[in-house]
């Protein structure tokens, strides 16, 4: 290395090596993680964001869909997916904790599941999850007594 180069990087040195802190005191803090807090009613939550998206799958997995379609659906899986997560957040303040849980993550794993599906272009077990997570929103409804009956393709899942 030449003499110049060598003397640039003294000289770097003597100016950053004084402004550079190794103890702990300096070290920034670590900010707490969010609270994670409902913010909509449920009920909005299941009229604005995952009832649209099912019904947004089910009317592109009526025919056959293209490329941009494969894409919209997996993407609308997706937000059912999500969706589920936001569920989580607003158990009952009653009975039922435990079993709201489970049947959130149950339609977790549906709604990922045909995610998955529709990545691969597959359109019979598409169709096929997209059933499966009509089924589980039944039972949830079903066991909270909820009076909307989800249809899938025109008929009551069995």
């Amino acid at each position: 290395m030449s003499r110049a180069r060598l003397l640039v990087a003294a000289i770097t040195l003597g100016i950053l090596l004084p402004t550079m802190s190794f103890s702990q005191a300096n070290r920034p803090e670590r900010i707490a993680a969010p609270k994670m807090e409902a913010v909509a009613e449920t009920q909005l939550l299941m009229e604005g964001m995952i009832s649209p998206n099912f019904r947004g799958i089910e009317k592109t997995l009526r025919g056959k869909p293209d490329a941009d379609g494969w894409t919209f659906a997996r993407g609308q899986a997706l937000l059912v997916a999500e969706s589920s997560n936001l569920l989580l957040l607003r158990p009952p303040r009653n009975q039922g904790r435990d079993t709201w849980m489970s049947r959130a993550v149950e339609l977790r794993e549906s709604a990922a599941k045909l995610a998955r599906f529709a990545a691969a272009r597959d359109l019979l077990r598409s169709r096929d999850a997209l059933v499966e997570v009509a089924a589980s929103c039944n039972r949830c409804h079903e066991t909270f007594r909820v009076a909307t009956k989800v249809r899938v393709f025109g008929k009551a899942d069995e």
